[in-house]
């Protein structure tokens, strides 16, 4: 049973996701709502995209929350919780994908080609996080990322908007870590044959 008059004197914004989650653990209501609130909107987004679907998107992200909820004993001390957050709703996209139809993508971890996309720009800027803020550049720079393989998508936004490390988003993806990195260099270099002659960026 919730403490609520302990719960009434706990300021749940100050406190940090793996705090929050510790609450969960306790049936604290209030510390999940808390953490809802932090990533429902950027969960949908992440949904969304991975799984090419916009009706439903919100039924998955509620799904999503619920595993959360449901399984929030799973989720040790001192472990990060957003990647952990993330493999449960990649793995909730991913079953409405295996239900909807059967899907299968290509494995595209070669390197051939090691150029980096940052190495191609005199700006090397064009992919800090500060760019999906800005609402004009936004918009061109999701049209371009929504052209790439949903994969490389995935890895585009957990790194740059969700700032996961490479290994966070390889254990996410429960992918090699070589993998991750190699769809990130694809990712990139497909970017730039999408926005090299747009002048707006």
């Amino acid at each position: 049973m919730i403490d609520t008059e302990t719960s009434y004197n706990v300021d749940y914004s100050t406190m940090t996701d793996e705090e929050l989650a510790q609450e969960c653990k306790k049936l604290d209501e209030i510390a999940f709502q808390e953490l809802t609130r932090r990533y429902i909107r950027p969960i949908m987004n992440f949904v969304r995209r991975y799984a090419q679907v916009g009706d439903i998107a919100e039924d998955m992200t509620q799904d999503t929350f619920f595993k959360v909820w449901k399984n929030i004993k799973q989720h040790k001390k001192g472990m990060r919780f957003r990647p952990w957050l993330y493999t449960i709703a990649r793995n909730t996209a991913l079953d409405h994908i295996k239900k909807k139809k059967a899907m299968t993508f290509s494995d595209l971890d070669d390197d051939e080609n090691d150029l980096l996309f940052s190495d191609t720009l005199e700006d090397g800027q064009l992919l800090q996080g500060d760019i999906f803020d800005n609402t004009a550049k936004a918009d061109i720079l999701a049209k371009a990322v929504g052209l790439l393989h949903p994969d490389h998508q995935t890895v585009i936004t957990l790194h740059y908007q969700e700032e996961l490390t490479f290994d966070e988003i390889a254990k996410v993806m429960k992918r090699p870590m070589n993998t991750v990195k190699s769809w990130h260099r694809r990712a990139l270099i497909n970017l730039r044959k999408s926005l090299k002659d747009d002048k707006s960026l």
